[in-house]
């Protein structure tokens, strides 16, 4: 084929990088900007995940060879992955493009033969749409318009293109709660491969230091992971990989625990800071479980026939939660799936709503990106398009997503929420949840609280009980099976009768009248977890609330210690909370600042990267001590490494969230990126004012 000319080549490029785009955005949800064409994906918020779908989706549009490897390394910007595509294909594309204007829709002439099937009409039609709705973005910026946050809901939504830097009267009041939308999905395989670029040299002689003494303290659990590596597959092991820190990627292997204590394979101690992710509220082996195991363990634990423990275990869970009924399964990812199986057998409705930055599990129609206008898409390869055809992905806690719920309501069969995010513990929308509450209610959809993380720990009946909110379901797991697998659906008497046909009895004409959806599994009911719940509800019943009360009162005076330390020393970190749960979050990118959390390890503290952490009632004040110690001096190891900015000029202001200086009073950051206390603007609606002082 004849080189074509200059423009030609242009031309053809142009076309290729539109249609490249639409790829990106269809298979990922991810939206890049022509302007950061230059920027590696990872920095654009694309992880493992979305790196692997782009790849399987490229390679299967315009047959080339292309690997997930190549997007971490040599192909991790669009304008190199362009450059590799026109190599690859030479000879292949061919699209005239009017030189005049430059334009997509006005030039082409020809479709895209051979290995870029796509039809002229339909690449116009994309490219339009596309150049549309990227001006009506700009447009929105450039006039200033602002989504509202009245009422103390908070928005949180991300904008497909950078916004603006706004006045402090026109800021969204959450900006020390957003999330991190660059944050994996879940617990995927987090591997990055440019991490540690550019660092210094004073900087890798400190790493490498570090390394080998950490390598040095936890030599066995390497070994035991570099043996098993060939047989085991298991996404934590890799998760947080880089070149730079390839050595040290390895957990800790436990060997035995006890009440807050773990011990690895090489002896050494440490205080759990993890805790099971949020599943142990009393430690491990609690005495009052360990009998009941015991017990149970002499009886036997057969699985087909029913068992007494199971009548008893719902219904204490009945009394603790307040619900009518209860369903019993082996995880938290069951049990959601169970409700919204239950909720669209009920309503006859086939679309659900759930929101940014909520978790609810593995199986597939829940591991979703949100897309353009609340479209749901995988979130993972493996995963087909169509299972979240019936899913809608809405910012959690905005007023457009109740106006949108109101819109759609006549197609919705629910309304799933994680009320209190683990991603975003800080984040407690409450007058959102009760007008979510009214406005389900008035469309018939079926309220559904996400409670696996928060059930029992912040309190015995959990949100519901804590904000005064009745979900119509409600989910759990964790806390409540007492080391030991378990789910529980729990809820009303007219959704739960969908799992058995309702109410019958013997000695007369009654029967099932109730339609029924399908919901079973081998180890449902398993004697073992069934005593560990049933011992787990005891110890709560007889405690009372003020188990949760004490437990959040310690953890809420660990974390104000931790954030003044941060302020002291001008580290760009705060930590969060609610409840008993508590997360470290970076409030800047550095490209070494998870070594925090080796450094923590390496003082005796067990904490998983990025993770929430949980205290429980095992937790002595000499432990939350040795938390304090470690996260304080691994701070300043940090520092003193230049790993982390030390600036005590600037250093970020610790406010008590609960605590608003006056009523509806919501957090924001002032002009100089300072937290400050804002209110609404009573002369301007959307806007707000900064209290001063």
């Amino acid at each position: 084929m004849p080189e074509l000319p200059a423009s030609d080549d242009t031309s053809r490029q142009r076309a290729l990088r539109q249609d490249v785009l639409l790829v990106i955005d269809e298979a990922t949800g991810l939206t890049i900007d022509t302007a950061d064409s230059s920027v590696p994906f990872v920095e654009l918020g694309f992880d493992s995940l979305s790196l692997t779908q782009m790849a399987i989706e490229i390679r299967q549009r315009y047959k080339v060879e292309l690997t997930f490897r190549q997007l971490m390394e040599n192909l991790r910007t669009l304008d190199s992955l362009i450059e590799f595509l026109v190599d690859s294909m030479s000879g292949e594309i061919s699209a005239v493009v009017d030189a005049n204007d430059g334009g997509l829709a006005s030039g082409i002439a020809a479709q895209l033969p051979g290995k870029v099937a796509v039809a002229s009409a339909q690449l116009v039609e994309q490219v339009i749409h596309q150049q549309m709705e990227m001006m009506a973005q700009q447009l929105a910026l450039l006039t200033g318009v602002h989504s509202g946050v009245p009422g103390g809901m908070q928005s949180s939504a991300l904008p497909p293109v950078p916004a603006l830097q706004e006045s402090a009267d026109n800021q969204a009041s959450d900006d020390l709660s957003e999330p991190d939308s660059k944050a994996a999905f879940g617990a995927i395989a987090k591997i990055r491969t440019d991490v540690g670029d550019g660092i210094t040299e004073g900087q890798r002689l400190r790493l490498d230091a570090f390394m080998r003494r950490y390598i040095a303290r936890t030599r066995r659990s390497k070994e035991f992971t570099q043996a098993q590596r060939s047989r085991l597959a298991d996404p934590r092991v890799v998760s947080g990989f880089t070149p730079i820190r390839k050595e040290i990627t390895y957990q800790i292997v436990i060997e035995r625990s006890q009440g807050s204590r773990l011990w690895d394979l090489d002896g050494n101690e440490y205080v759990d800071a993890l805790n099971g992710f949020g599943m142990s509220l009393f430690g491990w082996q609690p005495e009052f479980v360990v009998d009941a195991i015991q017990k149970q363990i002499a009886h036997g634990y057969e699985i087909g026939p029913q068992h007494p423990l199971a009548g008893e275990v719902a219904e204490l869970l009945c009394e603790v939660t307040g619900f009518d009924r209860v369903g019993l399964c082996n995880t938290g990812s069951e049990a959601v799936m169970g409700a919204m199986r239950i909720a669209r057998t009920v309503t006859g409705r086939k679309t659900i709503v759930i929101f940014t930055d909520s978790y609810h599990g593995i199986f597939d129609e829940v591991v979703v990106r949100a897309a353009k206008e609340g479209r749901a898409l995988p979130a993972a390869p493996g995963i087909m398009p169509g299972s979240a055809s019936n899913i809608l992905v809405l910012d959690y806690g905005t007023r457009e997503s109740l106006q949108v719920i109101k819109a759609r309501g006549h197609e919705l069969a629910a309304v799933l929420v994680e009320p209190v995010q683990s991603r975003r513990p800080d984040f407690q929308p409450r007058d959102f949840l009760r007008e979510l509450r009214e406005v389900t209610q008035d469309v018939s959809a079926v309220l559904i609280f996400d409670e696996v993380v928060t059930g029992f720990r912040c309190h015995p009946g959990g949100i519901q009980a804590l904000f005064g909110i009745s979900a119509d379901l409600c989910t759990y797991g964790k806390v409540v099976g007492g080391g030991f697998p378990i789910g529980v659906i729990a809820g009303k008497r007219e959704f739960m009768d969908a799992l058995d046909g309702g109410a019958w009895q013997y000695g007369d004409d009654s029967m099932p009248t109730v339609g029924v959806t399908y919901f079973a599994g081998t180890f449902v009911r398993h004697p073992l977890a069934l005593a560990a719940a049933k011992a787990t509800l005891e110890h709560l019943k007889q405690r009372g609330p003020e188990l949760q009360v004490a437990l959040t009162r310690s953890a809420t005076e660990m974390v104000d210690s931790l954030n003044a330390f941060c302020h002291q020393v001008g580290a760009p970190i705060q930590v969060v909370s609610f409840a008993s749960m508590w997360r470290i979050r970076f409030a800047e990118e550095h490209a070494l600042q998870d070594l925090l959390f080796a450094m923590m390890r390496m003082r005796g503290v067990h904490i998983l990267d990025n993770f929430p952490c949980f205290l429980t009632t095992a937790h002595s004040a000499s432990d939350i001590e040795c938390i304090v110690e470690a996260f304080q001096e691994s701070v300043t190891e940090l520092q003193d490494g230049g790993f982390l900015p030390r600036r005590r000029e600037a250093t970020v202001a610790v406010l008590d969230t609960a605590n608003p200086p006056v009523p509806g009073a919501l957090i924001g950051k002032d002009p100089e990126g300072n937290p400050a206390w804002f209110v609404p603007n009573p002369d301007k609606t959307g806007k707000f004012l900064r209290l001063d002082g």
